[in-house]
């Protein structure tokens, strides 16, 4: 069970951090489904740097660093130039998908399949006492990118429903031209949404590679992205709910590696999709009830 546990975390921390991106910019209006390649992209950083610099700190840095002109760069062609938001994030995860694969293909210097390994030496941190409590304790002995997710739940919900920012954002996801009234400039808050996005969705894409299989390989992120929105649902847009629903998709892709190991009877291409087959019926159950902000996906129709 400890295992289970503990491949759940590795799981459910970079859905959760991506799902916590995309809330702040779905919560300003932006339906931010390039969560997918600033993942992969972020993850080819990660790795291409902390590969240089034998240092898996500067490898984050720089991740943290892309995703932000990622985000602001996608931010400003989805709101200031008002691109229809679902065909410019599909299109740039398209276009991410094929660079990094490019990318990879030329930093190695070779053909086919191909992966990016990182200096060993994981930064973790094991809380002493806690991590050693039977099953739980699995959840104190991790990667510290995992406790910035972990804290960053509590946090962003104070700062989304307990202060004058977070009802500011909100207002622009959910009456634009009422935020407009009060003075707030509409399309910079989105815009910088947007960054902040950019910056988690990194982060989610860095643990991908530091935190976890320690090497960048084509298509790594494998649809997290995409889960991620549905766990943003699921959550319904708010951070302590994205956190359970993270931690299901993530105990479903840990049982799914788990009847693997054992041997069971089943088809390794349903095994593998399991994850995927939870999501569809998650989102068929629990997604017709849940409301999104007003606003979300709708071009800025004002002249800030």
């Amino acid at each position: 069970m400890t295992d289970i546990i503990a491949a759940s975390v590795l799981a459910a921390v970079p859905l959760l951090l991506a799902a916590l991106g995309g809330i702040i910019a779905e919560r300003a209006g932006v339906l931010n489904i390039g969560l997918e390649g600033m993942m992969l992209s972020a993850a080819l950083v990660a790795a291409w740097v902390a590969a240089s610099a034998a240092t898996e700190v500067a490898g984050i840095a720089a991740a943290v660093g892309i995703g932000l002109v990622l985000g602001l760069s996608l931010g400003g062609i989805m709101v200031a130039l008002r691109g229809d938001q679902v065909v410019v994030g599909i299109a740039f995860n398209i276009l991410a998908l094929g660079l990094t694969s490019y990318a990879l293909d030329v930093i190695t210097g070779r053909g086919g399949l191909q992966a990016l390994s990182v200096p060993s030496g994981s930064i973790r941190a094991r809380i002493p006492g806690l991590a050693d409590i039977p099953w739980i304790g699995a959840f104190f002995d991790q990667h510290y990118l995992a406790y910035v997710a972990y804290a960053l739940v509590p946090i962003l919900f104070y700062a989304l429903f307990r202060t004058g920012l977070g009802t500011r954002l909100r207002a622009c996801g959910e009456f634009a031209e009422g935020a407009r009234a009060t003075g707030l400039n509409v399309l910079r808050t989105r815009i910088l949404a947007m960054g902040a996005s950019g910056v988690l969705a990194a982060l989610a894409g860095a643990y991908l590679v530091v935190g976890d299989i320690r090497l960048f390989q084509q298509n790594m992120s494998g649809g997290r992205g995409y889960i991620a929105l549905a766990v943003i649902i699921l959550g319904r847009w708010a951070p302590f709910g994205s956190l359970g629903a993270a931690a299901l998709f993530g105990a479903s892709v840990a049982i799914s590696f788990d009847v693997q190991a054992r041997g069971v009877g089943i088809p390794s291409q349903v095994v593998i999709a399991m994850p995927y087959i939870v999501t569809l019926i998650a989102i068929a159950i629990a997604g017709k009830r849940a409301r999104p902000p007003a606003e979300e996906g709708r071009p800025l129709q004002l002249s800030n």
